[in-house]
């Protein structure tokens, strides 16, 4: 009873009537037109249609002398319906014969196919990847300053991700100014309250001036090589290989 249900549903489908009548009329390039626009894409939201589509389209192929096409579409039909039966007033009966012969030649791909159609899809979709034209579009870093190079104490090369030479600046420069401070500030303590030197402190003062001059020189040549290398010795290529680099 079940078998005569489908039957009479795959036979009552508005929507294939006009390939089920170009297929009886024998109009087998219509029909086959009509059935393709359906199935590829995929526009019927009922299995039975579907079923009646692929089988169709089958017959359509098995008319046309094209028997490898039509069995991949019994296959999908009966994958979709997988106890359907053919109406013997549609079909022929090499047909219908042809198709109870695929459905035993490959009935475990059939289970299969039925099987998958009916799990549902339960891992989330793949992220897709940004393409080049989305990369492309993306703000890109922009790189430092270059005045930060002005600032002593190698602190532009540390803004510009140049660490080691950042580091030595930072502590040839240090040095060098922490020495000229202490040799000024010593020198200028031992002056008396009538700014000049006693006897004993005189030679003392003389070489802590010296200090000063030396660390006070040497400052100023560390400053300028480290502006010097930032400003005009780095090429903009590195620059902006280290904002990237940042990222």
């Amino acid at each position: 009873m079940m078998a005569l249900v489908v039957s009479l549903v795959l036979s009552s489908s508005p929507v294939l009537e006009p390939a089920r009548e170009a297929y009886q009329a024998g109009e087998m390039t219509k029909a086959r037109a009509e059935l393709e626009a359906l199935l590829y894409p995929l526009r019927l939201n009922d299995t039975a249609e579907e079923a009646e589509a692929h089988l169709l389209l089958a017959a359509t192929f098995h008319a046309q002398e094209d028997p490898e096409r039509a069995e991949r579409e019994v296959i999908q039909g009966l994958a979709a319906s997988p106890g359907v039966k053919l109406d013997p007033l549609l079909y022929p009966p090499d047909f219908i014969a042809f198709v109870e012969r695929v459905r035993g030649l490959h009935s475990a791909s059939i289970s299969e196919l039925a099987e998958r159609r009916r799990r549902p899809v339960l891992e989330p979709p793949a992220r897709p990847q940004p393409s080049e034209v989305e990369l492309a579009l993306q703000p890109r870093r922009q790189p430092p300053s270059r005045g930060w190079y002005l600032v002593p104490f190698g602190v532009g090369h540390f803004v510009h991700q140049r660490e080691t030479k950042g580091t030595v600046l930072a502590v040839t420069q240090g040095t060098s100014f922490v020495v000229s401070a202490v040799s000024l500030g010593t020198a200028l303590a031992l002056r008396g309250p009538d700014g000049k030197y006693t006897p004993e402190d005189a030679s003392t003062a003389r070489g802590l001036n010296v200090s000063y001059l030396v660390g006070a020189y040497a400052f100023a040549a560390l400053y300028a090589y480290g502006v010097l290398d930032g400003l005009v010795f780095t090429p903009e290529e590195q620059v902006l290989r280290g904002a990237q680099d940042g990222n």
